[in-house]
């Protein structure tokens, strides 16, 4: 996925650097309905950039992945008229084989839906809350951040939060981590991250030892990551995947609502 392709009077060119699309990506970004998921901004980091161009005039931007999943599509408002028949192009010349769509990214959304063969949701976006009463924990907990001679016992009891320990060892030096503990007992952790540089959104996430779950301590450690967001003035967003039935009972539980997915779309 390599060079530039000509489809009709629409070309497309592959860029080395973010930096030539910024100000579209700043229009996408502030165009959604709702707040970017940091488990697509991840990906994007490492995505392939493409610039399209109508005639000479650039008017957007597609990101693919290396397994040719689209993770974003934007035109101009100038022509959204255009913004169908583009897409289209681009998914039979670049043999797109699906995209990752958030269900608020409205246009993007629209485009897929007119071409796919099978859309599934596999994750829960959960952006508006309202405080629910939790009952306090029974147990005294001491919360502090986590520290480098934490990262061996996260590691041990990590499961699907972080892939290398390399992102544990990231995490725990910006002071982004919770530890949570009674005794000298890890009860769990909680973590939040920005989303994006220069915007207030951040998402939360934890994960409690098992010995500790069934017991409340998950509700707990949310809601002292979404008051501690709010003291900092950062928007506390979070999501799920969409099997994980727990992490939703307990999101729920704190106060968020499950209103949006994020939708797989398969062309092929």
């Amino acid at each position: 996925m390599e060079g530039s392709e000509t489809m009709n009077d629409v070309n497309v060119e592959q860029l080395d650097s973010m930096n030539a699309i910024e100000h579209f990506r700043k229009n996408y970004l502030d165009d959604l309905f709702e707040a970017q998921e940091l488990f697509l901004e991840l990906q994007i980091h490492k995505a392939n950039i493409f610039l399209i161009t109508l005639g000479s005039t650039p008017i957007g931007y597609f990101l693919v992945d290396k397994a040719s999943t689209l993770l974003e599509y934007y035109v101009i408002h100038t022509y959204i008229d255009q913004v169908d028949r583009i897409f289209e192009e681009i998914i039979h010349a670049f043999s797109i084989k699906k995209a990752l769509c958030k269900s608020f990214d409205h246009t993007f959304l629209s485009c897929c839906v007119g071409v796919q063969k099978q859309t599934k949701a596999i994750g829960i976006l959960c952006r508006e809350y309202e405080e629910q009463p939790l009952p306090h924990p029974t147990r005294d907990i001491v919360i502090r951040f986590a520290a480098q001679e934490d990262e061996q016992h996260i590691a041990a009891i990590n499961e699907e939060i972080f892939d290398h320990e390399d992102e544990i060892r990231e995490v725990i030096k910006k002071h982004n981590m919770f530890i949570f503990e009674h005794g000298s007992n890890i009860i769990g952790f909680g973590i939040f991250q920005q989303v994006i540089p220069g915007r207030p959104d951040y998402d939360i996430g934890m994960l409690v030892d098992r010995s500790y779950r069934r017991q409340g301590y998950g509700a707990y450690i949310i809601r002292y990551l979404v008051d501690y967001c709010k003291r900092h003035n950062y928007r506390p967003i979070c999501g799920c995947a969409i099997e994980n039935e727990a992490s939703r009972r307990c999101l729920e539980r704190v106060g968020y609502i499950a209103r949006y997915r994020l939708l797989e779309c398969t062309f092929t």
